[in-house]
């Protein structure tokens, strides 16, 4: 059978990644019982802050995260403006929910949210290349201002900032990269010909045929299929390079962009900020404290993004109780805030979110299936 070989390939190399996220799971949940049995005092203390927060730091908190998304449509709805096509902020608003309850709750949930903002960005009049601008646009802007607050905090904090060195990196390389190919995006050629004539591509076409001798004339055939299927991944590729490089963003729209992930980000924290005095915490009065705590949630966030775990359940609530007991809150209130934090930061999106999905889709926008081997 065409193709068997690299369906086996493909099936061992996914069985191998779910059994590392198992693993990782099983890891998680075994450090998890260990904490509740060793510091059973502070986890049922923590328990007792959570019952009596405060409901009015708790409806702060709350608002400001959902104001945060809410923003944070606006800089997709803004970047997709650029390629001419009109993404409104009400129906931007609705696609981010619903990519947020998407990431948070599936396997490969951040792969489907992608494709799932891809296919609204079309949706609106974006075109592949147009849709793809906007994607890796988010992408950068988002992170690169994440890491550049999180530097901020460390520096008005007084602390040594080398923990965020290799975001900052990251980040400022995504950056660069990003502005390069926008300038010249015949440099996506290559790599967007491979994606579109992959090999899966390939298979599909041809899979379910005999196998046949070398050299038979239904080898011709075939090879008359792989030419036609090379040609159309030229042809793809082509526009989409096309696309992409009309999409062409003004200062003013770079400044918007920039500005609104800054405003989307604070409002986050305003989150962090609102579950710390909820459960008891002192809000900081000084700028150094500040700056402390907004290094732990930057440095939080981006502990909470690398794709372990669907919405970086348990690494973020770990980075945060580190980071406030770091700042001299007791055990149990940096664990009663950082649970309160997730809750009003993220698991509160995730019903919305699907409240969304089931909006979205009665006008006809599906949800993308997890891609999976030819």
């Amino acid at each position: 059978m065409e193709g068997g070989d690299g369906t086996a390939g493909s099936v061992r190399t996914q069985g191998r990644r779910r059994g590392l996220r198992v693993g990782v799971a099983v890891l998680a949940a075994a450090g998890l019982g260990w904490f509740l049995v060793v510091e059973r005092d502070q986890v049922l203390a923590a328990v007792d802050l959570l019952v009596g927060a405060d409901p009015v730091w708790i409806a702060v908190g709350s608002v400001s995260s959902i104001l945060s998304i809410v923003v944070f449509a606006a800089v997709r709805s803004v970047l997709v403006g650029a390629s001419g096509a009109r993404f409104p902020l009400g129906r931007a608003t609705t696609a981010s929910f619903a990519s947020g309850a998407i990431a948070a709750t599936l396997p490969a949930g951040g792969a489907i949210a992608t494709g799932y903002m891809v296919q609204r960005y079309r949706e609106s009049g974006a075109d592949g290349g147009a849709a793809a601008w906007a994607t890796i646009a988010t992408g950068v802007v988002a992170p690169t201002v994440l890491v550049f607050m999180t530097l901020t905090g460390y520096a008005l904090a007084g602390e040594d900032p080398s923990v965020a060195v290799a975001p900052t990196l990251v980040a400022g390389t995504l950056l660069v990269a990003f502005f390069v190919v926008a300038r010249r995006p015949g440099l996506l050629r290559a790599p967007a010909r491979i994606a579109v004539g992959s090999w899966s591509g390939i298979r599909r076409r041809i899979r379910g045929r005999p196998a046949r001798e070398p050299g038979s004339l239904h080898d011709l055939h075939d090879l008359h299929d792989l030419h036609d299927l090379h040609d159309q991944a030229d042809r793809a590729a082509d526009r989409f390079v096309a696309s992409f490089g009309a999409v062409h963003a003004g200062l003013g729209r770079w400044s918007a962009a920039w500005a609104l992930q800054v405003l989307s980000w604070f409002g986050e924290f305003v989150s962090l900020v609102a579950a710390v005095a909820a459960t008891g915490g002192s809000i900081p009065s000084d700028p150094a404290t500040w700056g402390w705590l907004l290094a732990v949630y930057g440095t939080a966030q981006l502990a909470g993004a690398i794709p372990i775990i669907p919405g970086g359940a348990g690494q973020v609530e770990a980075a945060l109780v580190v980071g406030l007991t770091a700042t001299g809150t007791d055990a149990s209130t940096a664990l009663a805030a950082s649970v309160a934090f997730r809750l009003m930061s993220h698991w509160l999106v995730v019903p919305i979110g699907w409240v969304c999905v089931a909006a979205l889709r009665r006008q006809g926008a599906d949800v993308p299936r997890r891609p999976t081997a030819a």
